[in-house]
């Protein structure tokens, strides 16, 4: 198992990173309302998500899925794919799905809708994945894709370097590089038309040193061997002082927003 699938065969690791947002942004509109609200889905759609994860997106969103729409929640990870349909359910509309987005088992020409949250930069073969999402979307349909930015999250980083000059947390700013805020509209435009982005506005205030912490070692690095026991303590310490410095918060960047391309 590599270290991405271990990351997300199953919701414990992913669901510690989304209540440090829900808990201390900035920007008290809830992220996965705020994304739906972005979305123009008309009625009788056909939509696929693909890297649904634990269906979080879905749930909160429950009271607005439209009836008369086909809606199919997939994810690489089956493990997340079960998660998803144990917390949005058994709906007549929806169905549940485990495949590769390098490889989408359905017609060309099959969708209204697609969607894809946070999850284009984990894709080895984003080419090959961008080709299938348009091949499955029918014309004049619509793929939305949110993503970070090489800003996200970076005083993580820049906290860690300060406690150790030899420690540092690269993910988010690696991530953004494969397919983020600043890179994105260039790799859709060879697919897709009519490329707009909105960005969702934000950063975090957090005043629990813990939560800090805990998202740290949530991210599957090094980290979970190097803060133990002493060394552990010393950072929670450090933090602890660097929030009291700070008028009792420490305040982390966030960069993140919505990419939505037609097809044409």
């Amino acid at each position: 198992m590599n270290s991405l699938e271990s990351q997300y065969r199953n919701p414990t690791k992913l669901n510690t990173r989304i209540n440090i947002h829900e808990t201390y942004s900035e920007n008290k509109k809830d992220w996965h309302l705020w994304l739906f609200e972005q979305m123009n889905i008309s009625p009788n759609s056909k939509i696929l998500e693909v890297g649904c994860g634990d269906g979080t997106f879905w749930m909160k969103n429950r009271k607005r899925i439209d009836p008369s729409w086909n809606l199919i929640l997939s994810d690489f990870s089956e493990g997340m794919v079960e998660s998803a349909h144990k917390n949005v359910g058994v709906n007549p509309n929806i169905q549940y799905s485990s495949f590769n987005i390098e490889d989408i088992p359905f017609a060309e020409n099959h969708f209204d809708i697609v969607i894809a949250s946070h999850m284009l930069y984990h894709v080895p073969n984003r080419k090959k994945a961008l080709e299938e999402v348009r091949r499955v979307l029918k014309p004049d349909g619509t793929f939305y894709c949110s993503t970070i930015g090489q800003n996200h999250l970076k005083e993580f980083g820049e906290l860690l370097k300060r406690f150790d000059p030899h420690l540092d947390f690269p993910s988010a700013r690696e991530h953004a590089l494969n397919f983020g805020v600043e890179n994105g509209a260039a790799q859709l435009q060879e697919y897709f038309n009519e490329i707009g982005y909105k960005d969702f506005a934000g950063g975090l205030k957090i005043t629990d040193e813990k939560a800090i912490v805990d998202y740290l070692l949530s991210s599957n690095t090094d980290l979970n061997k190097i803060l133990v026991n002493d060394t552990l303590s010393d950072f929670l310490s450090f933090l602890k002082s660097e929030k009291e410095e700070n008028n009792g918060a420490i305040y982390i960047t966030k960069s993140t927003g919505l990419f939505e391309s037609k097809r044409s």
